[in-house]
Formats: structure tokens, sequence, C-alpha cells
């Protein structure tokens, strides 16, 4: 006699198990795909000169802000 979890196991969780490389080969093809266009319109986009121009401005507000708090207060 057949138990009912049996029956759900061999209908349910059996058929799936081989499904589970499958999965992680469709994930890391869609991962791949998405930093692929990434990394496309990172280079047509000349981004990285725009990242390096917003890094300097906040080094140099920085700087600024260094010096000036630096100074002793003038009475």
């Amino acid at each position: 006699m057949i138990t009912m979890a049996k029956m759900m196991y061999d209908m349910y969780i059996k058929p799936r198990l081989g499904e589970k490389g499958q999965d992680m080969v469709e994930y890391a093809l869609m991962l791949a795909i998405i930093v692929g266009i990434g990394w496309l319109i990172y280079n047509q986009t000349q981004l990285s000169d725009k990242i390096n121009s917003v890094f300097n401005n906040a080094g140099n507000l920085m700087n600024d802000a260094a010096s000036k708090s630096a100074k002793p207060p003038t009475t």
C-alpha cells in the first residue's frame, strides 16, 4: 500500500530534483547577459570619465571644507 506522502513525493518532488542544475545555468546566463549589457553601456557612454569627475569634485569639496575649518576664526 502506497502512502499519501510517497505519492506526493513521486508526483511533485522527484521530477524536480533534476531541474536544479538547469535553473543554475539559466541564472548564470541571465547574469552574464546583464553584465554584458552593463559593460556595453559603460563603454559606449564613457561613463568612467563622468564617474571620475564626480569623485574628483567630491574630493575637492572635502579638501576645501577641511582647509576652511582648520583656519582659526577671525574676530
